[in-house]
């Protein structure tokens, strides 16, 4: 090390006033740490300041002298740095002005300690590599409580989103309480999302936004979406779910969450199967009609055999021509010649096949509610097929 070993007793009785020289310059510079001596980060920086330079100059007195105590020490101290909301430079410059400040006393009262020039270089030279250990251990210490707080932070948010997603939700206290925990602030609305899929690429490392809960840890992944409709959310969102089988529920207040979620699984179902587009991410807002057509399958199946028995008969591509040609009939107002234009045929076409459905349907088409029904039933059949 190019420091003789006897210096360290030369040192030694002024190593209290070095301390507190140290810790007072710290205080000055950076006005996070000027804090009483008996509070908490008081007496931290005081015994860190401490620790640090009895240490060097043990490793001066005895290169073998063990170190472990103080490494872990200052890796609790960067783990309290990140715990007390301060960041991993302001540490970082106390070290280098605690640093700045050893080696100045010693150049100040050389007279009495009689340090020859070359040796004061391999002193400072020894300082600074001190130094380096102590904010190497200060940064794994904190980069772990890091990880931690953002591993907790995880679990926090995971277990307000199963909060909100229950029915019935608990209190609005527990989950106000339970949202500060997390960190997340409570909108006024949100939306649920269910997604195709739990985990196979990480969610929230695509764009979605920072306040987004979710939650991978089910056989489809779950999430809560503050504020959906507000300027530039549904273009964020469609964007970082782009590639995925996804269903945004319908825009609720907070206590209408669970039912958010029971619409966008039906819906991520009624996709899976084929009846909804899954090309973008399904918004349950944009298919409401077809949600509530198929949120009685049993009543649907019944409607279809009841209401278009009368094609039963024909051949399958005739009901086809003709169930196409009557969903139009009863969308477009009854207009043949806007029937023909939707469907590219001649109306002549268009009148001979009404006159065929005149003949199977009979006062079904005439009377507002039949229409009604056969339209829902004829819709039906249509997305199913």
């Amino acid at each position: 090390m190019g420091v003789p070993s006897e210096l360290a007793a030369r040192i030694r009785p002024y190593l209290g006033e070095s301390a507190q020289e140290i810790t007072e310059q710290i205080q000055r510079e950076i006005p996070e740490f000027a804090r009483p001596p008996e509070s908490s980060l008081g007496r931290r920086l005081h015994r860190g300041v401490e620790r640090a330079i009895h240490h060097f100059w043990d490793q001066i007195e005895d290169p073998h002298a063990p170190r472990e105590s103080l490494v872990d020490l200052y890796r609790d101290i960067g783990r309290a740095e990140l715990k007390e909301g301060r960041s991993l430079d302001t540490l970082q410059s106390a070290l280098r002005i605690g640093g700045r400040v050893a080696l100045r006393f010693l150049v100040d009262n050389n007279e009495l300690f009689e340090i020859p020039p070359q040796t004061l270089f391999h002193v400072a030279d020894a300082i600074f590599r001190h130094l380096d250990e102590l904010a190497s251990a200060s940064a794994e210490g904190y980069a772990e409580a890091q990880t931690r707080h953002v591993e907790e932070q995880e679990r926090r948010r995971r277990q307000l989103l199963q909060l909100l997603l229950t029915a019935p939700q608990p209190d609005p206290n527990t989950i106000a309480s339970q949202a500060r925990a997390a960190g997340w602030q409570l909108p006024h609305t949100a939306a649920a999302v269910a997604v195709a899929g739990n985990g196979d690429k990480e969610l929230s490392a695509r764009g979605l936004p920072p306040d987004v809960l979710v939650d991978l840890n089910w056989l489809d992944a779950r999430l809560v979406i503050p504020d959906p409709d507000g300027p530039g959310r549904p273009q964020t969102i469609e964007a970082a779910l782009s590639g995925w089988v996804a269903a945004i529920g319908p825009t609720v207040p907070l206590d209408a969450l669970p039912m958010s979620l029971c619409r966008a699984r039906q819906a991520l179902k009624l996709g899976q199967r084929g009846i909804i587009d899954t090309s973008s991410p399904i918004r349950c807002s944009e298919h409401m009609a077809t949600l509530f057509v198929f949120s009685d399958e049993e009543l649907v199946d019944s409607l279809v055999q009841t209401r278009l028995a009368p094609l039963r008969e024909l051949r399958p591509a005739q009901q086809d021509r003709l169930a196409e040609t009557l969903l139009a009939w009863l969308q477009y107002s009854r207009n043949a010649n806007e029937v023909a234009s939707h469907l590219y045929v001649h109306p002549q076409t268009v009148r001979y096949r009404l006159r065929q459905l005149e003949e199977l349907f009979g006062d079904q088409l005439h009377t507002p509610d039949q229409r009604f029904e056969l339209e829902i039933a004829l819709r039906a059949r249509q997305l199913r097929r």
